[in-house]
């Protein structure tokens, strides 16, 4: 099947600087998938969980493009975000959502084309991290896997540590050096960061953990300082190597 064949629907494409993660503070350009069947409670982009029809192009004015999009038609919108500069090194690419993995076919194609074009640019993956069958397809063509790991009391699914630790446990994440997300607020149970700290000391050690208090915002109460300092000696003690931070790109009043 060829690229053009293959379609996938967006929220936006956009250039700004990553607030979260391994890569913070470093300039990228972000695809942004629509759709996500996971609803978290704190999440801060559900309006891309709608079918959106269509998406504004970068930097020209009233200009839009329909969904479906063909890969090519995503290219596009990446070049017009972060023009190539010649002898200059190209803007990684954050393919997030919303949740990429349930367009897997779409990120696959679209990743791997990113990789292979003429002026190629390493794409991080930021995902849920639920479905191996979709990570098999998509993980390798991503230089950087950011897995998000969802606990019961943010999603509202009493089986999220479950699924993870499926996923886990398949080995699809093993040859893709993944980095873990743990979003937490001041009602998450030390239970689940327990069983968090677990799955992770288990399956991928030598992981870095980066621990993300919710900014506060809608139902999700600020968390304070002794609930976290005990969150991180869970992780701690289970060998990991945790980092504390924020959202930074809201610290910044970037997108």
């Amino acid at each position: 099947m060829t690229t053009a064949a293959v379609t996938g629907r967006l929220a936006e494409v956009f250039r700004s600087i990553q607030g979260e993660g391994l890569l913070m503070g470093r300039r990228q350009v972000f695809v942004r998938l629509a759709g996500c069947h996971v609803g978290c409670r704190y999440c801060d982009t559900e309006w891309a969980f709608a079918d959106i029809a269509d998406v504004a192009v970068p930097n020209a004015r009233g200009e839009r493009v329909s969904n479906p999009m063909t890969v090519d038609d995503v290219l596009a919108l990446v070049e017009a975000s972060d023009p190539m500069v010649p002898g200059a090194p190209t803007t990684s690419v954050s393919i997030t959502g919303g949740e990429p993995l349930e367009q897997a076919e779409f990120v696959a194609a679209l990743a791997a084309a990113l990789a292979a074009a003429l002026a190629p640019r390493d794409v991080m993956l930021e995902t849920a991290a639920l479905d191996a069958e979709a990570l098999r397809l998509v993980a390798p063509h991503c230089r950087w896997l950011s897995c998000d790991i969802k606990l019961p009391s943010s999603t509202g699914r009493a089986d999220a540590l479950d699924l993870h630790e499926a996923v886990f446990a398949d080995g699809v994440l093993a040859a893709s050096s993944p980095v873990f997300k743990l979003v937490v607020d001041g009602t998450t149970p030390r239970a689940e960061i327990e069983r968090a700290a677990q799955l992770v000391s288990t399956h991928h050690p030598d992981a870095p953990v980066f621990l993300q208090p919710v900014t506060p915002m809608g139902g999700s109460p600020a968390i304070g300082t002794e609930a976290l300092e005990a969150m991180v000696d869970v992780l701690l003690a289970a060998g990991l190597d945790v980092r504390v931070i924020p959202q930074v790109h809201k610290m910044l009043k970037v997108r």
